[in-house]
């Protein structure tokens, strides 16, 4: 019979992550927060428009994912002149579907306007990889808006998808701020 012995193993002390270092990350979230703190660019600079091209800019957000959601969109003729800008809140969805309905808002905007060329630029990368066929989305609901989307630049003619940054799309970031936060 056994006694009821048990092997324990005893280790030195658990070593302490260093202190980080003034201006070094640790995590990558840190290393993004200081990068956009920097004011280092994370992409090429926005492009000029395309000549003949209406610019489209659209942006999605939402407070939680999912949580409440909104949708802004700015359309400026080839000359810059505003054609058309709106933002509204949707319910409750995900970025990434707020992302999409902004785009395909935009692009119907466009399509009641009579544009036949379109510069659609949208700030989420994921959603310009979709609708331009580099990537496939792999949720149902997404694969859906990514249809519809390319379905909406088929009808208008000439649709370039361009990806810009964050800083490079602030007048439709602005339109789904207000539209998140109402003011009285």
């Amino acid at each position: 019979m056994r006694s009821g012995r048990r092997v324990v193993t005893v280790t030195g002390p658990q070593r302490r992550r260093p202190a980080r270092r003034r201006g070094r990350a640790n995590s990558d979230a840190e290393r993004r927060a200081l990068a956009k703190a920097s004011g280092r660019r994370t992409g090429p600079p926005p492009r000029a428009p395309r000549p003949g091209f209406a610019v489209l800019s659209t942006d999605g957000g939402s407070r939680g994912n999912p949580g409440p959601a909104a949708i802004g969109y700015v359309l400026a003729a080839p000359d810059g002149t505003l054609l058309a800008s709106h933002g509204e809140a949707i319910g409750v969805a995900g970025a990434s579907v707020a992302e999409y309905r902004a785009l395909l808002a935009g692009l119907e905007r466009a399509r009641d306007l009579g544009l036949e060329r379109v510069d659609a630029r949208c700030d989420a990368r994921l959603v310009v990889e979709h609708v331009t066929g580099s990537l496939e989305p792999a949720n149902p609901r997404l694969r859906e808006l990514c249809g519809a989307v390319r379905e909406a630049a088929a009808r208008i003619g000439t649709v370039v998808f361009t990806w810009v940054p964050s800083a490079a799309n602030g007048r439709a970031h602005a339109l789904v701020a207000e539209a998140l936060d109402p003011r009285p």
